[in-house]
């Protein structure tokens, strides 16, 4: 049987002996196989072609843009004709109402004047049975007790009646005149509502107001110099538009600054110089014009105050 273990003294090595041990997995790098991918050559449209793309497209989106600012604009106009034919059909509407009202309480007025005076005839009829009554009464009842007693109960008696006859004409006048004063009011009151929604739906859908408007208040301004128009965030850029003109229009005015106001409904202004300010706010010249209409109103009314 071979041995299988040795020790140091039994081994007897050769200078020559070499021994080579086959081992089961090679150590070296395995080279790596280099792969070359092909290239795909470029067939697309050409630089020129791109461009020319680029400027078609261009020209078409121009076109298209063309054709939606249009259409924008006759929509816009669209909305304020419709926004103005609803104005005037509801002012009619309200018109007709306010003549309806005012036809009931003329005619409540000519039945209560009819059923007084119908009253007061009554009344007076009454009275002139109860003094030919009373005379006769007093007439007979004279001879036994004194004409001058009976002739002062019939006295008595017509001046009672007279009384309530001039009290029940007092009370009838009184109430006619309510009834005018409510009228009046309520008259007045639907004007002064008819007029704030009516300039409510121009001053909005009509951007020339607000020119309208400045023109006319530098017309009152007194002064040299610089000028600074505050108007609401909408008329900034129509405002900023017709500087030039304001300055041509105006007197003495060399410059003219446009400032955003929260404060200025749409359509007014206020024009700031260094003299002083000029309000040209539609608010401001509603309310003057409320005033104008209490001032020629022959019944003192109140203004229902609201927005526009």
């Amino acid at each position: 049987m071979a041995k299988t273990i040795f020790r140091g003294f039994e081994v007897n090595k050769k200078a020559n002996d070499v021994v080579f041990l086959q081992l089961n997995k090679t150590f070296q790098n395995e080279p790596e196989e280099e792969i070359v991918e092909d290239v795909p050559v470029y067939e697309g449209p050409s630089i020129e072609d791109l461009k020319k793309e680029a400027e078609d497209f261009k020209i078409e989106w121009e076109k298209e843009k063309e054709q939606m600012f249009a259409e924008a604009r006759a929509a816009a106009d669209k909305i304020i004709k419709e926004a103005e034919n609803a104005a005037f059909d509801e002012v009619k509407r309200q018109t007709d109402e306010a003549q309806v009202v005012s036809q009931k309480a003329k005619d409540e007025a000519k039945k209560i004047i009819a059923e007084a005076e119908a009253s007061a005839k009554a009344i007076i009829s009454d009275a002139q049975s109860n003094q030919a009554s009373v005379n006769r009464e007093g007439y007979q009842e004279g001879f036994s007790r004194g004409r001058e007693e009976g002739y002062k109960e019939g006295e008595l008696e017509v001046k009672r009646l007279i009384t309530r006859l001039q009290t029940i004409i007092t009370k009838t006048m009184d109430r006619r005149q309510e009834i005018l004063s409510e009228t009046e009011q309520q008259i007045v009151d639907l004007v002064l509502l008819m007029t704030r929604k009516v300039v409510k739906v121009i001053s909005e859908n009509q951007r020339n107001v607000v020119v309208s408007n400045v023109v006319h208040a530098l017309r009152k301004v007194k002064g040299r110099g610089d000028v600074i128009i505050r108007v609401n965030l909408a008329d900034v850029g129509m405002t900023t538009e017709h500087t030039k003109n304001f300055i041509s229009t105006a007197e003495n005015i060399k410059n003219i600054t446009v400032v955003e106001d929260s404060t200025v409904d749409q359509g007014g202004c206020i024009i700031e110089t260094d003299f002083g300010a000029v309000d040209a706010k539609i608010a401001s010249q509603l309310n003057e014009l409320e005033q104008k209409i209490l001032e020629i109103s022959p019944i003192k009314t109140k203004i229902k105050t609201g927005n526009i």
